[in-house]
């Protein structure tokens, strides 16, 4: 396509003529002119997109898309007030578009090596538990002894409150007080870590 291959990324730029009668000559379709204008804003733009990318592939890349752009609707050159201006807002453009398909080709191979390794989403989902299981123990130190205590037995053990109540000798709404007061306070405490495993693990139905 165009020519833009740089041996350095500083921003030096050819002279320009004026800028108006030049502008006016590319919308005729005068190659020359355009190829004046080309490499006159090339290195700015270029620098540009490599601070974003830090790939000079995906730098060179842009620096093409955005200037064929330019070539494609040269008729509008005539109208514009504020060429480099206008000529950065279709880089941005050029350059944010890009990056969202990264972004999006990246979580499809993602999910396609999950899919074709379930051995390693299994060890992921399994790290992920783990985590949350720490943070859920880390929260259980902020409650009191007696709600800790309770909530562990109904957590872990699986008794129900009668049987709770019956072993700590407390009536069984004392024991339905405690772990309400003791779930209000771990959600509290997580709820900036409010994914769905964690919340999993503190909807687990307490036994009556």
């Amino acid at each position: 396509m165009f020519d833009t291959q740089i041996p350095d990324t500083t921003t030096k730029t050819f002279s320009l003529p004026d800028e108006t009668d030049l502008l006016a000559l590319v919308a005729e379709g005068d190659e020359k002119a355009f190829g004046i204008l080309f490499h006159h804003y090339r290195p700015k733009i270029y620098a540009y997109a490599f601070h974003l990318f830090r790939n000079i592939g995906l730098a060179d890349e842009s620096v093409q898309e955005v200037f064929l752009k330019v070539w494609l609707h040269r008729n509008k050159l005539p109208h514009i007030l504020k060429f480099e201006s206008w000529l950065f807002i279709i880089a941005r453009n050029q350059i944010f578009d890009t990056l969202k398909l990264l972004a999006k080709e990246a979580a499809a191979r993602k999910q396609m090596a999950h899919l074709l390794d379930p051995e390693a989403n299994l060890v992921e989902d399994q790290v992920l538990t783990k985590e949350n299981e720490v943070r859920l123990q880390n929260a259980l130190d902020h409650l009191s002894p007696q709600q800790k205590l309770i909530f562990t037995l109904s957590r872990n053990e699986g008794m129900k409150h009668e049987e709770i109540a019956s072993q700590l000798n407390i009536s069984r709404n004392t024991v339905k007080t405690h772990l309400v007061h003791a779930l209000k306070t771990l959600k509290d405490i997580l709820h900036f870590h409010s994914d769905n495993a964690i919340f999993l693990l503190l909807s687990i139905p307490f036994l009556c």
